[in-house]
């Protein structure tokens, strides 16, 4: 970090430190961002060298306004149409009723674990149900999203974000893949849904990234995915069957846009296959009624994991910024801890005869 003046940092924040008269000593917060923190020392500077005061009187923000402010400036650059539309709802039915009309500066840990509590007695609209501890989650998420804007443009000198214990644990499950029967039936279905199943199912690409997929990003057998969820370019390896579909093909790889219009027309496919089947093959595939496409990634990274695949490797196919998430995708690490375990007792079991 180069050397300025009166720039210090304290923790993740930094703060302009200024002398009022010989021996008092004012700290004014400039936010997290280092670039942005330098334009206001030199702004500082040149309020001091003109006579000026060093802030103008601005009127305090509500975290309402606040709320606003963010959702303008960052969410709606940094998060997708759908998220921004959802995190906008969630702000209006949730953040604004409990603690829109405070000053953003008075938000402390209290006020949060009190926000945290309050939305425990909420129910949903429609259904009256109480909010799934996922849906705390993401209201929460958001007010700390808000407060850390707020903290990086130096509206806040601290950030009130409690530090353990605030946000409640989701309980741990597998994720929901499609049999082998089931991802049969799905590559089998007519053109051209039957051919984005059979993309995703061996690619595991995200929705978003199949709708953008191009028969020109096809390279040396592998697709160039040029934007992804973490930001990052990456290289994901196709199978020749894959492959040779593609060869014949121009332009945009998949011809829907909308994933729940895609859903639903698979369903209606499902069922309609599902009414030509005897009651005995119908009893396998009875489930794929909840088909939703997320399920083809799932599917892919557990095939992948039970044909010995690495983690590593896992992770850098579906684009994940953390081994973390990736192993959230995989019941598989269990089922690898059992083949380990009884290949160490067949050792056994041959030192033992030998």
């Amino acid at each position: 970090m180069p050397r300025l003046k009166g720039l210090v940092k304290r923790g993740r924040s930094y703060y302009y430190r200024v002398r009022d008269g010989r021996t008092a000593e004012k700290q004014i917060p400039l936010g997290r961002d280092f670039d942005i923190a330098v334009a206001a020392v030199l702004e500082l500077r040149r309020r001091i060298e003109a006579g000026k005061p060093l802030t103008d009187d601005k009127p305090t923000l509500t975290v309402k306004d606040a709320a606003r402010q963010w959702l303008k400036e960052y969410v709606q650059h940094n998060r997708g149409e759908r998220f921004h539309r959802e995190t906008e709802s969630r702000v209006k039915r949730f953040l604004v009723p409990f603690m829109g009309q405070e000053k953003i500066e008075d938000v402390t840990a209290r006020t949060l674990f009190a926000y945290r509590n309050w939305l425990a007695t909420q129910t949903h609209g429609e259904k009256k149900k109480p909010l799934s501890a996922g849906t705390i989650r993401h209201a929460l998420g958001e007010s700390r999203s808000l407060l850390n804007f707020c903290l990086n443009i130096g509206l806040l000198d601290r950030s009130p974000i409690p530090t353990r214990g605030w946000m409640p644990r989701l309980a741990e499950r597998a994720p929901d893949t499609l049999s082998r029967a089931e991802s049969e039936v799905l590559r089998g279905l007519q053109e051209p849904h039957g051919f984005v199943l059979r993309f995703l199912l061996d690619s595991g690409l995200r929705w978003g990234e199949m709708v953008r997929a191009q028969a020109s990003d096809i390279r040396d057998g592998s697709l160039l995915v040029r934007k992804s969820k973490s930001g990052k370019v990456r290289r994901v390896p196709l199978p020749e069957e894959v492959l040779a579909e593609c060869r014949e093909r121009v332009g945009r790889l998949c011809p829907v846009t909308d994933s729940v219009s895609f859903n639903r027309r698979v369903r209606d496919l499902v069922a309609e296959h599902i009414n030509t089947l005897s009651k005995t093959e119908r009893k396998p595939l009875e489930n794929l009624n909840r088909f939703h496409v997320h399920l083809t990634r799932h599917t892919f990274a557990s095939e992948w994991r039970d044909a010995g695949g690495s983690l590593a490797g896992l992770k850098a196919v579906l684009g994940h910024s953390s081994v973390t998430v990736t192993e959230q995708y995989g019941h598989i690490a269990d089922d690898l801890v059992v083949r380990e375990a009884r290949r160490l007792e067949e050792r056994r079991r041959e030192a033992a005869g030998s």
